[in-house]
């Protein structure tokens, strides 16, 4: 797995690594991730500094369930 550039990038690399949905949304925020596989661990790494705040973990939300990231 490449090092990822993008929460879409990397929510896609964890999606093809055969994570669920709700194991993404539920580990993004975790110190300790419950994997072996260091390509997810890094790749959640990333994805915690792409959805450092707010605004951008609703854009991780609005990704992963097709939603309008317009909504506050």
């Amino acid at each position: 797995m490449a090092e990822v550039s993008s929460m879409k990038q990397a929510v896609d690399a964890l999606l093809h690594k055969g994570l669920s949905k709700r194991e993404i949304l539920t580990n993004v925020d975790n110190s300790h991730f419950p994997f072996e596989d260091e390509e997810i661990v890094m790749t959640f790494i990333d994805l915690q500094i792409e959805c450092s705040s707010d605004e951008e973990f609703n854009k991780l939300v609005a990704y992963l369930y097709g939603f309008s990231s317009n909504v506050s």
